[in-house]
């Protein structure tokens, strides 16, 4: 009995040893052992050419390229089976990819904020003050001590 099939991403790593002509063949190449498995190809990119960040199987650079796919989940024990036996693959990893089911976000209307008023500042009125020069003469003079 074959279960649901799944959604699969393969990511591979060709040795730069394969010349750049041949680069596409080689993901035509793994595009046909999915389906010979009994998968179906989703979206293929082409391998690029990448500067590798450690050494792997003591090579620096290495064409990077992945494949998505749908394939029952019983054909993917096959398909690894396959890619090991493959000479100039360096490295692949074969991931299930996940379905995230985001929740709705309801949308709550933020309150109208106004800005509040402030009630216009009065000048309190003060009574004015009549100075008188000669009191003021007076004054000073007993603070100096004249």
């Amino acid at each position: 009995m074959a279960s649901e099939p799944k959604k699969y991403e393969l990511a591979y790593l060709l040795s730069p040893a394969v010349p750049e002509e041949e680069v596409l063949t080689w993901a035509g190449k793994f595009a046909k052992l999915i389906e010979d498995v009994g998968g179906m190809v989703r979206h293929q990119e082409t391998p690029q050419k990448r500067k590798l960040a450690f050494l792997v199987k003591k090579e620096r650079n290495g064409y990077f390229g992945w494949t998505t796919f749908t394939a029952a989940p019983e054909a993917i024990g096959a398909l690894e089976k396959t890619l090991k036996a493959v000479e100039n693959l360096l490295r692949h990893i074969i991931v299930a990819e996940k379905e995230i089911i985001q929740p709705v976000r309801t949308f709550m209307p933020r309150p109208i904020i106004t800005p509040r008023t402030r009630p216009p500042v009065v000048p309190v009125e003060r009574p004015e003050e009549k100075l008188d020069l000669e009191e003021l003469d007076k004054k000073l003079e007993e603070i100096l001590g004249k």
